[in-house]
C-alpha cells in the first residue's frame, strides 16, 4: 500500500451498506489486508450514555474519555475534526484501510450501492469510482453483483495502491 486508503461505502438508507461490509471485511482480511471501519451518521447521536461514568468524565471538562475493559476499549469525545484526523493518523499504522459507511460528503473514492436508489436523500454523491447491486450505476463506473465479493475485494486492493493523483483521476 502506498499511504492509508479510505473508500467510502454509499447509498441510500437499507441499500445494504453494513450487509456489503460484513462481506467485504473477511474479503479483505482473507487477503492480507488490516480494516478499520467507520461509521458515519448525518444524525446527532450520542454514543455514551446518562448516569454512566464516562459521561460524567465528559460533562466534568474531559475533552476525551476512554473507557477500557477485558472485553473492548471505547472512545468517547466530542464531535472535533483534528481530534478525528489524529486517531486517522494513529489508526493507519495498524491498517491498511479504512472502510468508511455513510460519509457522502467527503471526496475519498466511493462505492454506491444500488438498491433503494430511488430513496437517496440528496444528490448522488461524487467520486464514485464503483457500483454494487443488482443494478449498474453509469455504464463507465465498474459495477459489482452480490455474489462478486471477491472481486470487489480485488478491486478495492488494485485502488489503494494506486497513488493519491491517480486516485484524483476518479473525481468527477
Amino acid at each position: 500500500m502506498n499511504d492509508m486508503y479510505e473508500i467510502g461505502i454509499v447509498g441510500a438508507k437499507n441499500s445494504g451498506k453494513t450487509t456489503l461490509l460484513e462481506s467485504l471485511i473477511p474479503a479483505l482480511a482473507a487477503r492480507g489486508i488490516k480494516i478499520a471501519t467507520i461509521k458515519h451518521t448525518g444524525h446527532a447521536h450520542r454514543f455514551d450514555s446518562e448516569g454512566k461514568d464516562t459521561l460524567r468524565h465528559r460533562r466534568a471538562g474531559s475533552v476525551a474519555t476512554i473507557a477500557i475493559s477485558e472485553a473492548e476499549t471505547a472512545l468517547f469525545a466530542g464531535a472535533d475534526e483534528n481530534l478525528i484526523v489524529r486517531l486517522r493518523e494513529t489508526l493507519s499504522e495498524f491498517c491498511d484501510i479504512f472502510l468508511v459507511e455513510g460519509d457522502k460528503g467527503n471526496r475519498r473514492p466511493k462505492i454506491l450501492l444500488t438498491r433503494n436508489l430511488q430513496n437517496n436523500k440528496g444528490k448522488i454523491p461524487d467520486n464514485i469510482i464503483a457500483s454494487y447491486g443488482d443494478s449498474q450505476f453509469r455504464e463507465d463506473t465498474p459495477h459489482f453483483v452480490t455474489a462478486q465479493i471477491d472481486a470487489l475485494a480485488d478491486f478495492i486492493i488494485k485502488e489503494s495502491g494506486k497513488s493519491r493523483s491517480e486516485r484524483s483521476a476518479y473525481a468527477k
